[in-house]
């Protein structure tokens, strides 16, 4: 029979004061290169505006050509915001109202300086398609919904009707 050999005294849970130092050691090294890195943000930050001090004193552009320049941004920075303050919510609840089964949306191009939407749709039949005008014309915030353009498919076997409407919104 083998003879078994236990060990009835059991380690203790705490770490050793080895582990304890390399735990302390650590610590400190990782303090101090998070100061040397934030350090180093710092100066790279001032550097950078140091620069761009130094080379704005160097350019002396002409006072005329930087107002224009001012205005310019000004006119992009009123129609963007104009463009983002603008509401499509109206018709894109007139769209889902409007919408059936039958129609299948393939594109939508919005165009907010004249308060348009330009749609594609594919449609089974072309009446399809016109039922779906006439619902969108009744939409409220719908002003006209005009039929532009439609097209067999014949190239799909179910043969679709692809439509291109104008939709105008206000009143």
């Amino acid at each position: 029979m083998a003879r078994l050999d236990f060990d009835f005294h059991a380690h203790s849970a705490r770490p050793g004061a080895l582990g304890i130092v390399l735990a302390l050691a650590g610590v400190a090294a990782m303090a101090w290169v998070w100061i040397n890195l934030q350090t180093a943000h710092a100066t790279g930050t001032g550097l950078a505006l140091q620069i761009a001090a130094l080379e704005k004193n160097q350019s002396h552009p002409a006072a005329q050509p930087v107002r224009r320049t001012d205005d310019a941004a000004q006119r992009i920075r009123a129609q963007v915001s104009a463009q983002m303050a603008y509401s499509w919510q109206p018709a894109f609840e007139a769209l889902a109202t409007a919408r059936n089964g039958r129609i299948a949306l393939l594109s939508l191009d919005a165009v907010q300086a004249k308060s348009q939407l330009r749609l594609v749709a594919e449609a089974r039949q072309l009446a399809d398609a016109v039922a779906f005008i006439d619902a969108l014309q009744q939409q409220p915030g719908v002003k006209r919904a005009v039929l532009t353009q439609h097209e067999m498919q014949a190239d799909v076997e179910q043969h679709p009707v692809r439509v291109n409407i104008l939709v105008e919104l206000g009143a």
